[in-house]
């Protein structure tokens, strides 16, 4: 049934491109800069490390939690039970969304094939925007993950503090993904690059590793 639906998704997604048509979300980003203005967003990644941390608590004291595509949570102890946002590049299954809790869903990724029927009549659907993709593709020279792009979306927005858990940026491997550094398609090293030197310049950020932070 999954390559059925993912032959149809393709066929339609073609379709639509032949007609010209466009996905349109009922959220745009003024709506997601109103969500997260003035609080404290959490950011919780896949990496394979933060499940030997504590971090769990921390995380849910957040006003926000967004977690990503397919927002794994081995344990609450170490990436917390709270989600509120989930955003994806890949397909999901409806279920996830009651299972986590989350309210909001934001597809990153410009390619529109992987959109599920559901997905796109979700009522809190957000589209990251294909020039923003565009552009953040230009600075950092390759395909971004998700958690970049929605870090840089936060970048733009006026939120109080970002606090970014389980990015190590591969050296772990991922809970999401049987791929490996050398095979994945990001480029680590360089969007390690550009989340530190937003750090430098936007203090609102911060990468909470065990052991470096406090």
């Amino acid at each position: 049934m999954r390559k059925i639906e993912k032959k149809y998704l393709r066929v339609v997604g073609a379709l639509r491109r032949f007609l010209g048509l466009q996905y349109r979300s009922p959220l745009g980003e003024k709506d997601v800069f109103e969500l997260v203005r003035d609080r404290r967003v959490a950011l919780v990644g896949n990496s394979r490390a933060l499940s030997g941390t504590a971090f769990g608590a921390e995380i849910d004291d957040h006003d926000l939690v967004v977690r990503f595509n397919s927002a794994p949570i081995p344990s609450a102890v170490s990436h917390g039970a709270r989600t509120d946002i989930i955003a994806t590049s890949i397909e999901l299954e409806k279920s996830i969304m009651a299972e986590r809790g989350a309210s909001h869903l934001f597809w990153m990724s410009p390619p529109r094939n992987a959109l599920q029927r559901w997905i796109v009549r979700w009522p809190s659907f957000f589209l990251y925007p294909r020039e923003s993709h565009k552009v953040l593709c230009a600075q950092v020279g390759n395909r971004p993950t998700t958690g970049l792009m929605v870090i840089e979306l936060l970048s733009r927005s006026p939120c109080r503090s970002v606090d970014l858990y389980g990015f190590d940026f591969y050296r772990s491997g991922s809970l999401s993904g049987g791929q490996t550094k050398a095979t994945s398609p990001h480029d680590y090293d360089t969007e390690e690059e550009f989340v530190s030197r937003l750090m430098l310049s936007d203090k609102r950020f911060t990468l909470r590793r065990p052991g470096l932070d406090t």
